[in-house]
């Protein structure tokens, strides 16, 4: 295992909560040597483990950088549980990174991105008994989520943080973030934060079906980060397609079922999160 290149930090989550602008602003840093594929996904056992330590050290370049990936199926437990002991099995020493949004704005963004990638269907008829309610319900469960990681690693080891503030003073928050995982700090090149779902909302569905099946994920695979981003942009040129609606009703079935777990994640860290909705 000595000669793997292996992270020194992860990104765990939480899903549209900011996990993309993290990677671009660490992959700009001289110092940070961020994953091939923004998420791995080595971790999740239904999807990549069994491709072995020898693929995931592949994903990384540099034995002289900080190394780090960003996976936000690492922070839905209910689906993909043992991820956090597989982790510190791998690798014990890890820093962790979790970035967190409003509890219901990261649902309805989830729900909207399933839509856009067709992966959902927008007939709300009945949703709140059905599977994909209760997944997206699991990405917004941070306490439970959290407890999960701390019966492998220290509290000190992960980094929370709050995408609200990530969008009002992005030096500040990077700042923190190279802090905890021991690089100096840098000022940023670019400091807005990158809206995966109004690009994902401009290409048309059945490329971005494609893009996701395994024989996409291979080709992609095959390319650069910086030919890849070319060829979305190319491709992102249709007009917005309208997000479907989310309606007050379900907003307030989100809220009941997250409130109290976002309290519990309160007390957990210290942190108030004041602009949240619960």
């Amino acid at each position: 295992m000595t000669d793997l290149l292996l992270p020194h930090f992860i990104i765990i989550g939480a899903m549209k909560s900011g996990t993309t602008t993290l990677y671009r602003h660490l992959d700009e840093h001289p110092d940070v040597d961020m994953s091939r594929d923004k998420e791995t996904d080595f971790f999740v056992s239904e999807k990549n483990w069994s491709r072995g330590l020898g693929w995931y050290s592949n994903q990384f370049s540099r034995a002289d950088a900080v190394r780090g990936e960003a996976s936000p199926n690492y922070s839905k437990s209910r689906d993909f549980p043992g991820v956090a002991e597989r982790m510190a099995q791998v690798c014990p020493d890890v820093k962790l990174i979790y970035i967190l949004r409003d509890p219901i704005d990261r649902a309805q963004s989830q729900f909207h991105h399933g839509v856009f990638m067709g992966a959902l269907s927008p007939d709300l008829n009945d949703f709140q008994s059905k599977h994909e309610y209760a997944h997206i319900l699991d990405g917004s469960l941070y306490a439970e989520q959290l407890e999960t990681y701390l019966q492998y690693f220290r509290k000190e080891a992960i980094l929370i943080l709050d995408f609200a503030e990530l969008v009002r003073a992005p030096q500040a928050v990077m700042d923190k973030v190279t802090a905890h995982i021991g690089v100096a700090a840098r000022p940023l090149s670019n400091a807005d934060a990158r809206n995966d779902s109004a690009e994902i909302s401009r290409v048309p569905a059945p490329i971005l079906r494609f893009a996701q099946s395994p024989f996409g994920r291979r080709a992609a695979g095959l390319v650069g980060r910086s030919t890849r981003d070319r060829i979305r942009d190319a491709l992102a040129l249709r007009p917005s397609r309208k997000p479907p609606v989310f309606p007050d009703g379900l907003r307030m079935s989100f809220a009941d079922d997250l409130r109290a777990d976002a309290q519990k994640l309160r007390a957990m860290t210290g942190l108030s999160f004041p602009t949240w909705s619960v």
